[in-house]
Parts: structure tokens; C-alpha cells; sequence
């Protein structure tokens, strides 16, 4: 690298002097040698200035491209996050519909939107807490034992209240009882529990022998109240489960297992009976 910068500096000395005594002595033989000597060099360091030139467009280039990309990233992550929060806003539309499409099906039904706020961690009860807001100018009154449902069906019922939040335990859970009837021409009723913890959903217990239940059938809330009397009443016709298998007890009582006719494990918004109208 040194030799090669003394090289070129003595190279500028010589061509200075010639120039001088070519001014001098008008030596223009000496000029004309000189320049035959140094096109080498001159084409040279020309070649050298060209690709220097295109390497540093390459390089201008690369950045360039290398920024744009950075900013596609950047629009196609935005994108995304966009689409995303329009597909749960479009999800949290539909699930608003269908609560409100209950109200035109039960339009004898007082109901109160509610979300749902929490669930028990330990899977120990299958309890889930709920949270709403009055309606301006109206006092809305939430007690124990008051229905809960969602779109497809009944959830549970109320167990604790506390001011504008509840505790529902669903019908999932063993100590959770309804009274229901079959849907079909024979009209059995019986008693639908929880079986969750049991390993199972629902069971329907206290189906006379001779009622005939199908699989598949659609068992309702029958609007019964159980014993001792001192709950809301559940409002009778609302879906509870649907028929997977018939069996017979000790005691010759025909035994429902069902398909809860609500998706208990992702609930988000519910609606509370306040009662009839």
C-alpha cells in the first residue's frame, strides 16, 4: 500500500517537471514519451473511478431496497393488526345480535345484557361472574335464582349478587338442578343436573318408564319450581340440552344423558331474566 503511494506521488513530481521544462525548453519529445508511458496508469485509474462509481449505485440501491423493505414490514404488521381488531369487532357484533335476536324470541322475557368478568380458576364449580350497567334512568334488580341465558340456550342460575356483578352457577355444576321436560309428543319431565365434575355434562333423572325419549330429542325448561320454594322460578321453554343416550335405573326411571345446548366453556356475554312480562 505504501510502495504504491510513493509510486504515484513520484509519478505527479515527474509529470510536474516535465510540464516545467517543457515550458522552459520546449523538451515536447519528453512530454510525448511521458504520456505514452502513463496511458496505462490513466486507463487505469479511470476503470478505477468507474467501478468505484457502480459499486457505490449498488450500494445506493441496496439501501434503498433494504428501506422499503423495512417499510413493507412495517405496513404489512399494521395490516395485520387491523384485520385482526375487525375480526373481533365483526365476532362482538354477531354475538350482540344474536343476544338481542332473544329478546324477539322471548319477547315476554324482561332480559339484561351481561358480560362475563371471570370464572372460577380451580375448575373446582363451574361458576362464572358476571358485570352489567343499568340502563339510564332505570333501577334494575338482580336476586338469586334469577335464569341466566345465552343465544342457544340456558347457562345457570344466580347465586351470589353483588351490586352490579353476580355469581352464576352454570348447569354444568353437580349441585345445579332444573326442572325440564322432553320435547316431544310424550312430554316427560324430570330433573336435569350437572355432571360436570362427574365426568360428564347433564343427566336427566325421574323420566317415567313408560315416556318414550328418543336420542336426539330437545329437552326445555319446564318452568317448574323445585323445592323448597325459594328461588326465581326458571322460565319454562327455554333449551337446555339436547338427548345423547337413554338408560335405565335400579328403580325402572328412565336416565337422560344431554348435550348442554349452550357453549358454556367460552362464554362472553349473557343475558339475565328479570322476570316476565
Amino acid at each position: 500500500m505504501r510502495r504504491t503511494g510513493l509510486t504515484f506521488l513520484t509519478l505527479v513530481l515527474v509529470s510536474v517537471a516535465l510540464l516545467i521544462a517543457d515550458h522552459v525548453a520546449g523538451l515536447g519529445w519528453a512530454r510525448a514519451a511521458w504520456n505514452w508511458a502513463t496511458v496505462p496508469l490513466q486507463r487505469g485509474l479511470s476503470g478505477s473511478s468507474t467501478e468505484l462509481g457502480r459499486l457505490w449505485e449498488r450500494w445506493q440501491k441496496a439501501a434503498q431496497l433494504q428501506a422499503e423493505n423495512e417499510q413493507l414490514k412495517e405496513t404489512i404488521a399494521y395490516l395485520t393488526l387491523e384485520n385482526r381488531r375487525y375480526q373481533e369487532i365483526q365476532r362482538e357484533n354477531e354475538q350482540l345480535r344474536r343476544l338481542l335476536g332473544l329478546q324477539e324470541r322471548y319477547p315476554d322475557l324482561v332480559l339484561l345484557y351481561a358480560e362475563v368478568v371471570g370464572r372460577d380458576p380451580s375448575g373446582l364449580q363451574q361458576v362464572i361472574r358476571v358485570a352489567w350497567s343499568a340502563p339510564a334512568g332505570k333501577t334494575v334488580v338482580v336476586r338469586k335464582g334469577m335464569a341466566v341465558m345465552a343465544p342457544a340456550g340456558l347457562v345457570g342460575r344466580v347465586v351470589r349478587v353483588y351490586g352490579n356483578a353476580a355469581d352464576v352457577l352454570l348447569i354444568t355444576d353437580v349441585t345445579s338442578a332444573v326442572s325440564a321436560v322432553v320435547q316431544n309428543p310424550d312430554r316427560p319431565t324430570g330433573l336435569v343436573e350437572g355432571r360436570w365434575q362427574a365426568g360428564s355434562r347433564l343427566r336427566m333423572r325421574f323420566v317415567p318408564p313408560e315416556a318414550h325419549v328418543s336420542e336426539g330429542d330437545w329437552v326445555l325448561t319446564s318452568g317448574l319450581q323445585l323445592p323448597p320454594f325459594q328461588e326465581e322460578a326458571v322460565p319454562a321453554g327455554l333449551p337446555i340440552g339436547q338427548v345423547l343416550r337413554v338408560s335405565k335405573t335400579a328403580d325402572l326411571h328412565q336416565e337422560l344423558e344431554l348435550v348442554p345446548a349452550a357453549d358454556l366453556d367460552h362464554l362472553e356475554r349473557v343475558m339475565i331474566v328479570l322476570g316476565t312480562r
